[in-house]
C-alpha cells in the first residue's frame, strides 16, 4: 500500500434501512487498526439534498485525498457522489462507492454476519481506493448535422423528425427515387390504404415544404467511405451521373417519348423503359435518368433525339460524370431496408405464370406493368390464383427466420385477387400463419380463399403450364394454380451490407444489422454515433419503418444537442505503445469498434469517445498492454487484499 494518504469513509444508514442489520460503531471498531487509518463519519441519509450540503462542508473542512462512502447501489447514486467530490474540490474519481445497502444488509440475515461482511467490503475498498489516480472528463465540440443512408420510410421519417428540430440532414439514397419499397405498393395492409398515397405528403415535405430547406436529398448515391467517430464522422459519397440537370428539368418526359434505346424494367421486374425515363409514373423526384448502358449517344451511337425534343436548353447533361461528395455529420442513421429474395426454390423452377410477393404487388398496381389489370403472361385473367406462404422461410436448410410481414401480405393479395377476379379460385397453402394485432384479425376473419397446409415446400409439385397448371399436395390432392405467388423471405439489401461493412458492424442470420440490444435498444448500433432504423434492423412493416424512424431521430436529437459539447467518460481503455505487441487480437474483439492502429507507434490505440470501458480488450491482451481506467489491475488486486486482509 501507498504511504498513508487521508481518506474518509461514510457510513448511510439510508434512514434505518441499513442499521436495521449493520452496526456502524461495530464496523469501525473493526476498522480502527486499517492500514488507511481512515476517519469515519456516520449520515443518516447521506443522498438527501440537505445531507449534501453537510457532506460538501465537511468534505472541504476535511479535505481528504480519498473517499469510500457505504450507501446503496453505484447504479443508483453513484453520479451523486461523484458530484458531491466535484463540489468539495476533490477529484471525483477518487471516490470508492461500496454497496452496502443490496449486498448486504438486503441479503444477509444475522446481524452480526452482516456487520462483519460490511466491514470486509469496507476494508477491500479503503484497499482499492488508495490506488485511484486522477481522471477528467474530456469534453469535445460536435457537429449537429446528421447523414441518413436510406430514403424509405423509415430514412424520410427520421429526416423529417431532425428537420423540424431544426438539424441540417442529408439524405443518401442509391436509387433514383425516394420512398423506398412502400411508394411502390398500390395498397398497404391491414387498412388497404394507397401507398404512394399515405407517403406523398412526408415526401412533398422532404423536397418542396417548410423544411426541405434544411434537407439535401442525394439520390443515385452510395456511401463509400466513414473516418472519425461520433460527432465528428466524416463521410465520402459517391453519386453516379443522372444525365440530367435538376434545376434545369421541368419533368415532363418529352424524352422519354422519343427515346429508341430499351433497357429492362428493373422496378416492375417485367417490360422495358426507355433509355432515359422514370422508374414508374409518380415517382419522386419527378426527373428522369439515363442508364448509361443503354443510351445510344453515351455507347458512340449519334442519336439527338431527346436533346431536340427537350424544351429547356441544358437540362439534359451528357457530360455529366457524377461526383464524390466529403460530408461531415455528427452522427449516422442506417435506413437502408430489406428485399425479398428473389431466387425461385427448385420445385418451382418449372411453373409458369410465376411471381414473387414484390412482382405481383407492382401487377396489381395502376402504375404498375398491366396498369393493374391481374392478367396472365397471354393477357388474360388467370382462372385460379395459389399463394404460397413461407416459400423458403422457417427452413433451416435456406432461410431459418420468419420474415414477419409475409401473411400479412398473403391475406392482402387474396382480398385484391378476389376483388378483381370475380369468380376465381384463391387458394393459400399455409406452413405457419404469423398475424398478430388487432387491425389483422379483420382481414383474417373476412378471408374467404381455401386454405391447405403444407410441412416442406420441397413436397409441392407443380404439374401442367397456363390454364392446366396445378399444385400437388402432399395428400395427393391437386389444386388449380394458373398463377403462382410465392410470398419469398426478406433479407437486407445490398446497401444494408455495404453500410454494415464500412462501419464494421455486426450483421446476423439473413445479413441484417445487429442492434445493441433487440429488447431494450433496438434502434442503436453497438457504434456509438450510429442509429438503426426500418427493416435493415431485420424484417418489419411500414408501421414499424415510421416508428423506427422517429425512433433513431430522437436518439440522435438526445445526444447531440445544440451547443453543448460531448462529454467523454475517462473511465475508458489505455494501450500502452511500448508493451503492445501488435498481435491486434484486441482491435478484433472490440465490440464498439473502438480500437485502431497507429501505424507510425505500430500499436493498438484506442479511440475514447467509442470506448464504453467493457474491459473486453484488457482482459483479451496477451502482452497486459491495456488498462482499463478505474479498473486498474493494481485497483483489483489491491481489493483482493482489502477482502482478505
Amino acid at each position: 500500500m501507498p504511504d498513508r494518504i487521508k481518506t474518509v469513509v461514510i457510513l448511510c444508514s439510508c434512514s434505518g434501512i441499513v442499521t436495521e442489520k449493520i452496526d456502524w460503531a461495530q464496523v469501525q471498531d473493526l476498522l480502527a487498526h486499517h492500514p488507511c487509518k481512515p476517519l469515519f463519519r456516520v449520515d443518516e441519509l447521506a443522498c438527501g439534498a440537505d445531507n449534501l450540503e453537510q457532506l460538501t462542508a465537511w468534505l472541504r473542512q476535511e479535505q481528504p485525498d480519498r473517499v469510500v462512502v457505504a450507501a446503496c447501489s453505484p447504479r443508483e447514486h453513484e453520479p451523486t457522489f461523484r458530484r458531491l467530490l466535484a463540489d468539495a474540490g476533490i477529484n471525483p474519481w477518487m471516490l470508492q462507492l461500496v454497496n452496502i445497502r443490496e449486498q448486504v444488509a438486503w441479503v444477509t440475515d444475522a446481524p452480526l454476519q452482516a456487520t462483519r461482511k460490511a466491514a470486509r467490503m469496507l476494508s477491500a475498498a479503503l484497499y482499492r481506493v488508495q490506488r485511484h489516480e486522477p481522471l477528467a472528463e474530456r469534453q469535445v465540440p460536435v457537429r449537429t448535422e446528421v447523414a441518413i443512408v436510406g430514403a424509405g420510410p423509415a430514412g424520410m421519417q427520421a429526416a423529417l423528425t431532425l428537420a423540424r428540430a431544426g438539424r441540417r440532414v442529408t439524405l443518401i439514397e442509391r436509387e433514383p427515387l425516394i420512398g423506398g419499397l412502400a411508394v411502390r405498393f398500390e395498397e398497404l395492409f391491414p387498412g388497404l390504404e394507397c401507398g404512394p398515397c399515405l407517403l406523398e405528403p412526408l415526401m412533398g415535405e422532404l423536397l418542396h415544404g417548410p423544411e426541405s430547406p434544411r434537407v439535401t436529398i442525394l439520390t443515385l448515391s452510395d456511401l463509400t467511405g466513414v473516418t472519425g467517430s461520433f460527432g465528428n464522422w466524416n463521410l465520402t459519397v459517391r453519386q453516379r451521373p443522372r444525365f440530367i440537370n435538376p434545376d434545369l428539368c421541368i419533368g415532363c418526359m418529352l424524352c422519354a417519348a422519343v427515346c429508341p434505346a430499351r433497357r429492362p424494367n428493373g422496378w416492375n421486374r417485367t417490360g422495358e423503359l426507355a433509355a432515359v425515363d422514370v422508374p414508374f409514373a409518380g415517382a419522386l423526384p419527378n426527373l428522369p435518368h439515363i442508364a448509361a448502358d443503354a443510351c445510344l449517344r453515351l455507347n458512340g451511337t449519334p442519336c439527338d433525339l431527346c436533346l431536340t425534343e427537350c424544351p429547356v436548353a441544358g437540362a439534359m447533361d451528357f457530360s455529366d460524370t457524377g461526383q464524390e461528395l466529403q460530408l461531415q455529420a455528427g452522427a449516422l442513421i442506417i435506413a437502408t431496408g430489406a428485399v425479398e429474395q428473389q431466387s425461385i426454390p427448385p420445385s418451382f423452377a418449372a411453373a409458369t405464370n410465376l411471381h414473387t410477393a414484390y412482382s405481383f404487388e407492382r401487377l396489381l398496381a395502376m402504375n404498375g406493368p398491366t396498369g393493374g389489370e391481374l392478367v396472365t403472361a397471354s393477357a388474360t385473367p388467370p382462372a385460379s390464383v395459389v399463394l404460397v406462404h413461407c416459400a423458403g422461410s422457417l427452413d433451416s436448410s435456406a432461410t431459418a427466420y420468419c420474415s414477419a410481414t409475409c401473411c400479412r401480405a398473403a391475406l392482402k393479395y387474396a382480398h385484391l385477387a378476389a376483388a378483381k377476379l370475380e369468380g376465381a379460385e384463391i387458394t393459400r397453402l399455409v406452413r405457419e400463419q404469423s398475424l398478430p394485432g388487432v387491425e389483422a384479425a379483420r382481414q383474417y376473419h373476412g378471408d374467404r380463399s381455401r386454405v391447405h397446409r403444407y410441412e416442406r415446400l420441397s413436397d409441392l409439385r407443380v404439374t401442367g403450364s397456363g390454364p392446366d397448371q396445378t399444385i400437388t399436395l402432399p395428400s395427393g390432392e391437386s389444386v388449380p394454380a394458373e398463377l403462382i405467388v410465392l410470398l419469398r423471405p426478406l433479407a437486407a439489401g445490398d446497401g444494408t451490407g455495404m453500410a454494415a461493412s464500412l462501419l464494421e458492424l455486426t450483421t446476423g442470420e439473413g445479413g441484417f444489422v445487429t442492434p445493441l440490444h433487440s429488447l431494450s435498444a433496438p434502434c442503436s448500433s453497438p457504434l456509438l454515433g450510429v442509429y438503426l432504423a426500418g427493416s435493415c434492423r431485420g424484417p418489419g412493416d411500414i408501421r414499424e419503418a415510421f416508428a423506427s424512424g422517429a425512433a433513431a431521430a430522437g436518439l440522435a436529437l438526445s445526444e447531440l444537442v445544440e451547443g453543448r459539447d460531448l462529454v467523454v467518460d475517462p473511465q475508458v481503455a489505455v494501450v500502452d505503445a511500448v508493451r503492445c505487441a501488435g498481435c491486434r487480437t484486441c482491435i478484433q474483439l472490440c465490440p464498439y469498434q473502438a480500437i485502431g492502429w497507429n501505424s507510425r507507434e505500430r500499436s493498438a490505440e484506442v479511440t475514447d469517445i467509442l470506448c464504453r470501458g467493457c474491459g473486453t480488450c484488457v482482459a483479451a491482451c496477451p502482452a497486459g498492454a491495456i488498462t482499463g481506467r478505474g479498473f486498474s489491475r493494481a485497483m483489483l488486486r489491491a481489493e483482493i487484499e482489502g477482502v482478505l486482509a
